[in-house]
């Protein structure tokens, strides 16, 4: 008991003593209390700053703000309005000057606040995993629509991938994000729908850009992918010198993805120009507003390069998945066939789950093919021997290869097999299968070269509709997917094809020629292709395969070309594509000289070319023969000796000056002409000829009987004054700019009857030659015409534009309408009645695109895309009558007319009844008219169309 009293005794007397220190520890720490709470709200406000930051970013990108997140942020503004109360107080006693305290009872009380706030600042703590990542992603929903496109089916494998790499994308602290996965599983369609989730987002990035990288490593062409993306063009052709520019423009952007897509090995991102964070400890941190997306086959690779934590593996689609994918992809009416459902299963197990496979099988394989073909087809991929392709596994290629066997006719496997001859993720000309496959005699039952061309388009869509071929975003071009492209050339390099198709890496070399060094190889070989290669002697003394039909050097250099061709005696296509002959032409004398007899197609475009007379003029079964967008300065007068030729491209020959008098005259079998962007030297029509003449157009004109395409540019109108100029094969394809040049570059070969004029109209329709290719014409283009007001009075002769599709008007002075007038009842028929499009731009007196009253009869019935840009005195673009009648027509564009006051007016004389107007406009944008009321108020209603302003 004496020892719990002295313990009472004690606690008695320490506690009041602990309670009076505190009270004076107030006093004596006043200063100090307060420059601590300084202290902490200065590191709060920091952290506030940043979380501030993040929960921004997320609410830019529809996510929502955490709870917790949301709540840390309310306490932080309480403890700073709690701050200001407090900082409010101290200013007032800081007024007792020159000795004037203040009151111990205020000093107290201002120590023990600031104190006790510190103390909340300091318990005030959030976790840092919430620091890190603010926001609960978008709703899966939002996501859903995009993962749901062609390939993923909205598939639950490939949300949860999708929606992971959504979110490090968003995680401020993620740099490098990585997806890898076999090849044909999917990774650049994933990437692709993030693209297009990105772009429905608010400014998570200011600029997406992305280039392909492949096996075969070129920095320029990755640079160049880059910059074209972000606006930017290169003069310079050092890659240091580009990297610095590039290096520049990334980080003046700053938000920034960098998608790189299909990398095989580690890439140098200093040597393309990606900034880096800096210091020997960031080898691959990119700068901060830059963010890096990578695909590979090979995880170490997404390691190596630095993605540590992020990296997303896409694997094969589970059983389910894979079958409604095949199922999708067969059809629907497989559901109803229960003979095949069993077997259709078995064969979608055997895709492995691989999207590349299931959809090339199942668009070999339909419903309407007997149960024995099914049968067969699944024993076919159980029993396919594995083959040694890196990145393919062996249901993968027993797959594609099942998909090329079930081509029904060797016509569209040859032409598959011709697009392998080109490197990795190249855009594929069309235009190249037509010559080569041309060249090789492989389109039976074909009298022209059109007739060619048709077949290969045709062939073409048939192996795009089986996933075989790709779209290309260039014209008139296809791309391979390179897992089908490895099958592809794993196919072509056995019989009876023997393709030899090697692709080098930036330094020369790869690995010599697997394979092809035995006697047997080299006696059956008929196709090489040689990419990037630099032809030093180990490579050029295998140049020696007797059989050899096609040989292609794309981008080759070269060091010694001796004897190449000494024993190619069956060859019958050669192309050279981007290389310099300047220094080689003089030794390929065989050419010339009986060894290549056999040869009927030459390519040598895009090269830079020296003097060839000596090799032209013995290659005298040559049908081919094209120079496009090369650097030539003559065409050699032998090429007058090909007396087979059927094509002579010198597209965009613009370095062209010399064709001497009687070459072209002397090709009576030529059916192609293509001298668009080329040759501008045209002689007289009329004179004496001698050895420095130059070729006339009364030499094209000759050829016309049997002419079928021709694409020429002629510098003055006057040139066609003679009435014998005319077209006289029909039908026939025509190109043709008078005192202008084409829009860019000439479209592709598939090019509609097209006509450039520019100058004065009326010294135009004085020449017969003008007014045929005028009424002949599908696309008309008038740039800078002057004596032209109406377009349809002036320009027709009463017969109308029968064949016109497609008009342009550009930077005219003169023209007030397109049509005009009351009165149409003398036309015998429709003025424009297949028209689809119509451009006017800078057209500064335009008044009325179309006005006045006409029979239904004679209305735009086929027009559907109307663009309007920049012209001044436009204030209506339809009467009422004339709107009333484009029942097809989907687009309208108006941009900065500043007079305009309607789009449909209505004028004297016209119903007031208007009914529904633009029954399919589908897109309708008007931006900057600032006198626009109204979209129709003739009878003061006003149709309910979005402005943009």
């Amino acid at each position: 008991m004496e020892e719990i009293g002295t313990s009472i005794a004690s606690k008695i007397v320490e506690e009041p003593v602990a309670l009076i220190g505190r009270q004076l520890s107030y006093l004596i720490y006043c200063d100090s209390n307060i420059k601590s709470l300084a202290d902490a709200l200065k590191k709060l406000d920091d952290k506030k700053n940043d979380v501030q930051r993040s929960v921004d970013a997320a609410k830019r990108n529809g996510a929502t703000i955490k709870d917790q997140v949301q709540s840390w942020l309310e306490d932080v503004s309480k403890i700073f309005r709690e701050v200001k109360e407090l900082e409010d107080k101290v200013n007032i006693q800081r007024r007792c000057l020159y000795g004037l305290c203040p009151s111990l009872k205020s000093r107290y009380s201002l120590s023990r606040k600031a104190k006790k706030i510190a103390q909340c600042v300091l318990d005030l703590k959030l976790d840092q995993e919430l620091s890190n990542n603010v926001a609960n992603p978008s709703p899966l929903q939002h996501i859903e629509s995009i993962i749901s496109s062609d390939g993923f089916k909205g598939f639950e494998s490939r949300k949860a991938v999708m929606n992971d790499v959504l979110i490090a994308l968003r995680n401020e602290k993620s740099r490098i994000i990585g997806i890898c996965g076999m090849g044909g599983v999917g990774k650049t369609t994933m990437v692709r729908d993030i693209v297009n989730r990105l772009k429905g987002t608010n400014q998570l990035f200011d600029d997406v850009v992305m280039t392909t990288v492949t096996a075969t490593v070129n920095i320029k062409t990755i640079q160049t992918e880059i910059a074209e993306s972000l606006d930017m063009k290169f003069v310079e052709e050092i890659e240091s010198r580009r990297a610095e520019k590039l290096h520049m423009r990334i980080k003046e952007s700053k938000r920034i993805l960098i998608i790189l897509d299909d990398v095989w090995s580690e890439l140098n991102f200093e040597a393309i120009g990606i900034p880096l964070a800096g210091g020997p400890n960031y080898t691959y941190q990119v700068h901060e507003g830059c963010k890096i997306l990578l695909t590979s086959r090979d995880e170490g690779v997404c390691k190596v390069m630095g993605c540590t934590d992020n990296i997303f593996r896409v694997q094969a689609l589970n059983e389910k998945e894979a079958w409604e994918l095949f199922r999708a992809t067969v059809g629907e009416s497989l559901d109803n066939n229960h003979d095949l459902l069993h077997i259709a299963k078995l064969i979608a197990d055997e895709c492995k789950g691989l999207p590349i496979a299931i959809i090339t099988v199942g668009k070999a394989l339909l419903p309407s093919k007997g149960k024995h073909e099914w049968i067969t087809a699944l024993q076919e991929l159980k029993n396919s021997l594995p083959e040694n392709i890196i990145g393919i596994e062996h249901s993968v290629y027993s797959c594609i290869k099942l998909s090329y066997d079930k081509l029904n006719s060797g016509e569209v496997k040859s032409c598959f097999l011709l697009c392998c001859l080109f490197p990795e993720d190249y855009d594929v000309p069309i235009e190249y299968l037509v010559r080569y496959g041309l060249g090789r005699a492989t389109f039976r039952n074909t009298n022209t070269i059109e007739d060619v061309r048709n077949k290969v388009h045709s062939l073409v869509e048939n192996l795009k509709r089986r996933f075989l071929l790709l779209d290309s975003e260039k014209e008139e071009c296809i791309k391979m997917h390179d897992v089908v492209r490895d099958v592809a050339i794993s196919i072509a390099s056995k019989d009876p094809h023997r393709f030899m198709v090697r692709s080098f890496d930036a330094k020369g070399g790869g690995g010599g020629w697997p394979g092809v060094q035995k006697a047997t190889n080299r006696e059956h070989c008929s196709a090489i292709s040689l990419i990037d290669a630099k032809l030093d002697e180990d490579i050029t003394d295998c140049l020696d395969y007797p059989k050899l039909e096609l040989l292609q050097l794309k981008n080759s250099s070269n060091s010694e070309y001796s004897n190449h061709f000494k024993r190619l005696k069956e060859l019958k296509v050669l192309a050279f594509l981007g290389m310099d002959m300047s220094s080689y032409l003089a030794s390929t004398r065989t050419l010339a000289h009986g060894e290549s007899k056999y040869l009927h197609t030459l390519c040598l475009e895009d090269c830079k070319l020296g003097d060839m007379s000596h090799v032209i003029g013995g290659l005298e079964n040559l049908e081919i023969l094209s120079f496009a967008r090369s650097q030539i300065d003559k065409l050699p007068r032998e090429i007058g000796l090909l007396h087979r030729l059927r094509m002579l491209d010198a597209t965009e020959c613009k370095g062209l000056e010399e064709i001497p008098h009687g070459v072209l005259s002397n090709l009576r079998r030529l059916e192609e002409l293509y001298m668009a962007e080329s040759f501008l030297n045209w002689g007289p029509t009329v004179g004496s000829k001698d050895e420095t003449s130059m070729a006339s157009l009364d030499e094209v004109m000759s050829l016309s009987d049997h002419l079928k395409v021709l694409a020429i540019k002629i510098p003055n109108v006057q040139m066609l004054q003679n009435e014998e100029f005319l077209l006289k094969s029909q039908p026939i394809r025509f190109h043709v700019s008078i005192n202008i040049s084409f829009k860019n570059r000439m479209p592709g070969y598939l090019f509609e009857n097209s006509l450039m004029l520019r100058g004065d109209v009326k010294e135009y329709m004085e020449i017969g030659a003008v007014r045929y290719l005028l009424r002949q014409s599908e696309d008309l283009s008038l740039h800078k015409t002057y004596n032209l007001k109406y377009v349809m009075e002036e320009l027709d002769d009463q017969e109308g534009f029968q064949h016109l599709k497609v008009l342009s008007i550009m930077y005219d002075n003169n023209i007030e309408y397109l049509m005009n007038g009351t009165d149409w009842t003398h036309r015998r028929q429709p003025a424009f009645p297949i028209l689809k499009s119509v451009t006017f731009e800078n057209v500064h007196k335009l008044k009325f695109v179309c006005r006045g009253k006409m029979p239904d009869k004679y209305s735009f019935m086929n027009l559907r895309s109307i663009a309007i840009d920049n012209c001044d005195e436009l204030k209506y673009v339809f009467s009422l009558s004339i709107a009333q009648n484009l029942v097809q027509f989907q687009s309208l564009t108006v941009y900065e007319c500043y007079k305009v006051e309607e789009i449909i007016s209505k004028e004297r004389m016209e119903d007031d009844n208007a009914s529904l107007m633009f029954p399919r406009l589908t897109f309708l944008k008007l931006s900057y008219l600032q006198k626009l009321c109204g979209f129709y108020t003739g009878n003061q209603r006003d149709f309910t169309y979005e402005v943009y302003t």
